[in-house]
């Protein structure tokens, strides 16, 4: 007779935006915590849904899962409320709270740009919050002060508001209000813990904050055995280049031509695109040292490759950094930038406007970047100190803690 299974430790339910770049950080989390036996609902839109099945957490589609910019807030802005945000938000928590009717989990673990729907539900449902930041941790966490936000900078920030949607809003909000909680405290002030997907010497601030932020590191995808790519027998150092739409409007013109530049240089390159790349996968099937790929697995390929040409998400980075390999950055907006910033400050590799991006100057860059003994020197230094962060298990074991902090005595 078999022993039924032990029942779930604690119920999470885990927001994140519905993007490859926070998909591929929280699912690590979110598997790790479903192998200790806690019970994981990973809300998603059907895009993103059979990646997390795979993981083995419950997965809850939404027809959308509305995000927003880190320096969004509802609460205490310093003007009016967007309506459309709004309403969009409040379709999205009112979605998930129905979900949810007989059954309130224990935590919410949030990624920090859905953080407006996750907190109107922990302010509705009384229940504690983890924040994951998608990229630097938060200053707000070091100086904000919970009393800076007052009821009357939310009255101010909501009473723009077409009737209807302040009502609505009020309305989803009100059994919390009567249990005594304030929006002014609870949905402004930083949560007691949150968690940094990079170490802390990777954050130019990171002395600075205490023990409410956790700097785990990256937080790397589990390799599966459908995952493969050849390493190829010619003993050239290997390039890979993310060319998709999200670096330089990425078109088939500019792909080719990164091709031509690089077929005669004496490296391997696998470039990676999603689109417009039918013309260059059949200019590169007569060029034996580049590949074009609509996919590949890129933590399979970054385990060889000598350089990463890339925009500079921080995931992206973390990713290659964990796999010891040099950069070269085309940040293509602000957060792109700061991340970039940091990479050359620490001696990881190179950054390029996109304006000054093109394939010779790409060519030039990954081949000095290549023979740089110093910058493989600090990108190993690197290595080490994010896979000795802890990763998804530090994650896990941060967030256990701060439950049992909570519910345990």
């Amino acid at each position: 007779m078999t022993e039924d299974p032990s029942p779930s430790r604690y119920s999470i339910v885990v927001l994140s935006a519905p993007a490859e770049t926070q998909s591929r950080s929280m699912l690590p989390i979110a598997q790790e915590l479903n192998r200790r036996d806690h019970r994981i609902t990973y809300v998603t839109t059907q895009e993103f849904a059979e990646r997390a099945v795979i993981t083995g957490v419950d997965v809850l589609v939404h027809e959308s899962c509305p995000t927003y910019g880190l320096q969004t807030d509802l609460w205490g802005c310093s003007g009016p409320a967007d309506p459309v945000c709004v309403e969009a938000t409040l379709d999205w928590a009112e979605a998930i709270y129905a979900d949810f009717a007989d059954d309130v989990p224990d935590l919410v673990l949030y990624e920090a740009s859905t953080r407006i729907t996750a907190r109107l539900l922990t302010f509705r449902w009384n229940r504690p919050a983890v924040q994951i930041y998608p990229s630097f941790a938060n200053g707000d966490v070091l100086v904000r002060d919970d009393a800076a936000v007052s009821d009357s900078g939310i009255d101010e920030c909501v009473s723009g508001l077409p009737a209807d949607i302040r009502e609505r809003l009020f309305r989803f909000l009100s059994p919390a209000e009567q249990a005594g909680l304030s929006p002014s405290d609870f949905c402004t002030r930083p949560e007691p813990l949150s968690i940094a997907l990079l170490p802390k010497e990777f954050q130019a601030d990171g002395h600075l904050f205490d023990s409410r932020v956790a700097f785990v590191g990256p937080c790397i995808p589990e390799r599966r055995m459908n995952e493969r790519w050849q390493l190829p027998a010619t003993g050239l150092p290997v390039v890979c280049l993310a060319l998709d739409p999200e670096l330089l409007g990425a078109d088939a013109d500019f792909l080719r031509s990164c091709v031509d530049a690089l077929a005669g240089q004496p490296l391997h390159v696998v470039i990676m695109t999603n689109s417009n790349s039918e013309g260059v996968l059949q200019a590169a099937e007569q060029l034996p040292n580049v590949e074009v790929h609509e996919w590949v697995p890129r933590s399979v390929v970054l385990r060889c490759a000598s350089a990463f040409v890339c925009h500079s998400d921080l995931n992206s980075v973390m990713e290659s950094l964990y796999f010891n390999t040099p950069l070269v950055t085309v940040p293509t907006c602000a957060s792109e930038r700061a991340v970039a910033d940091r990479v050359v400050e620490l001696g990881l590799g190179v950054q390029m406007p996109p304006e000054a991006a093109g394939p010779q100057s790409l060519v030039d860059a990954v081949v000095v970047l290549v023979g740089d003994l110093e910058t493989g020197r600090q990108v190993r230094a690197l290595q080490r100190q994010a896979r000795r962060a802890g990763g998804a298990r530090r994650a896990a074991d941060e967030i256990e803690r701060y439950l049992e902090w909570i519910y345990e005595p």
